[in-house]
């Protein structure tokens, strides 16, 4: 039989820890993934002091879909944490000011989404493991698709 071989574990990735050590290998990735989760809870804080100002209840119904996604984003990315270093992401519970308007908040959270998409496809790429790579992919991934959402927003609301 030609190809590769059906059982090859010793090319799969290693495990982030090393023996006998509770460190993970690679602490820049760690504290990325830390910084992730803090972004991650800023931006769901944030969207719930933007609902606050939306203009009716169409919007604030894709707004609260967006913070619901943000809290997702961080719960993976905690879970994602503890696999990597053993221990709980220390939280930061920060107060988000609201912003000035809504249209200026809804620009302020497009250039937040699209700093989220490259820090996370930073982090994939330098992954050691097939689940941060994939967990953060995945996340940057939403955070595109949610600054297209929210661009749309802000178009027809007629603020360019």
């Amino acid at each position: 039989m030609h190809g590769y071989p059906i059982a090859f574990p010793h090319y799969w990735p290693s495990l982030v820890r090393e023996p006998g050590l509770g460190e993970p290998r690679d602490r820049g990735l760690a504290a990325d993934i830390l910084r992730a989760i803090h972004r991650e809870e800023r931006a769901a804080n944030y969207f719930s002091r933007l609902m606050e100002l939306a203009p009716n209840d169409n919007i604030r119904t894709v707004l609260d879909i967006v913070r619901d996604e943000r809290i997702k984003h961080a719960q993976r990315f905690s879970e994602i944490y503890r696999q990597l270093t053993g221990r709980e992401p220390q939280m930061r519970r920060e107060e988000v000011p609201a912003p000035e308007s809504f249209a200026r908040g809804l620009e302020f959270a497009i250039r937040d989404e699209l700093a989220a998409a490259d820090l996370y496809r930073d982090i994939a790429d330098r992954a050691v493991t097939l689940t941060i790579r994939r967990g953060f992919t995945r996340a940057a991934e939403d955070e595109l698709r949610q600054s297209n959402v929210l661009m749309n927003m802000l178009a027809r609301l007629g603020v360019s």
